[in-house]
């Protein structure tokens, strides 16, 4: 998409920020013609999510860290995230120093501070979080040049962006065959950590395998050519990084406990506490999903 004035056109009462975004507006290159953007130092503006959303072009790559579920949005849609914390935590794939421990980092983080809105049925206006600490105008790549024409860098931010904005046209569609199919049904887990506390992951979906296997030939191997086959089972396979998930869970220190045993003696460094509530975490795990519930309550009625 080429950005144009009248593509900028929009004010920013129009725009609904989004995860990260602030102070989302309309990027003009009349307004921010000096605006020059600085690489961001740390990504902490992702700190607070526990989750990110995910294209499924995204699926392969990141079921190697976290686990992928979907969850239905405000409007109502499905859209899969990236689990990357406990509801209403923080996200645990990001250290003190704002540095993202994971092999991968989704495409919606990397986009930030950039991101396209629809400001009407038929157009999308390239937009800035204003509150970014990045933008300036003394330091950085400027992104307009001198004639007021955007900069061979905001040319290829907005090129990613439309791949972006394509990629989630098809994400979108991929979901929607899901449902169709009947193959997403709500999910739960849940595991006790040994700091005493119980930490639930409630009100996500997740492909049902029973209904995926009783698909017909034909829609399996239409899935297969559309390369869909593949997005499926590498969901399936990412959900074994819910145990990941919860060996990252912070311990809560419990401060009087820890004087006694450093007058003891007995205190363990931060790392070794850390490490030790981690295996806890993982060997108390408890995973329950709707389709053990329902094999559960089936075998109750078959005994019944």
């Amino acid at each position: 998409m080429t950005m144009t004035p009248a593509a900028a056109a929009a004010t920013p009462a129009a725009v609904r920020a989004p995860l990260f975004y602030n102070r989302l507006v309309a990027l003009d290159g009349n307004v921010h013609a000096k605006l020059k953007l600085s690489a961001p130092s740390d990504l902490k503006f992702s700190a607070r999510s526990p989750v990110i959303p995910l294209l499924s072009v995204e699926f392969v790559e990141a079921a190697r860290e976290y686990p992928i579920a979907f969850l239905r949005g405000t409007d109502g849609v499905l859209l899969p995230v990236a689990l990357t914390g406990a509801p209403d935590g923080d996200n645990v794939y990001i250290d003190a120093a704002g540095r993202w421990n994971a092999r991968y980092v989704p495409a919606y983080v990397r986009r930030y501070p950039f991101m396209f809105a629809r400001t009407s049925p038929d157009q999308l206006t390239v937009c800035i979080d204003e509150s970014y600490p990045g933008f300036n105008e003394t330091d950085g790549t400027p992104m307009f040049d001198s004639a007021g024409e955007p900069s061979s860098v905001l040319k290829q931010i907005v090129a990613n962006m439309s791949e972006h904005q394509r990629q989630s046209k098809l994400t979108e569609a991929f979901v929607l065959r899901l449902e169709a199919a009947g193959l997403l049904m709500q999910a739960n887990a849940k595991a006790n950590l040994s700091d005493g506390r119980e930490l639930a992951l409630q009100g996500f979906f997740i492909v049902d395998e029973a209904r995926f296997r009783a698909l017909p030939d034909a829609t399996l191997k239409e899935w297969f050519a559309s390369g869909e086959l593949g997005l499926i089972y590498a969901h399936l396979l990412s959900l074994g990084n819910l145990l990941e998930l919860l060996r990252r869970q912070p311990r809560v220190v419990d401060t009087a406990a820890d004087t006694r045993a450093a007058a003891d003696g007995t205190t363990e460094s931060a790392a070794d506490a850390t490490t030790d509530n981690a295996a806890d975490a993982t060997a108390d795990a408890a995973l329950l999903t709707a389709r053990q519930q329902k094999r559960r309550r089936g075998g109750r009625n078959a005994a019944a």
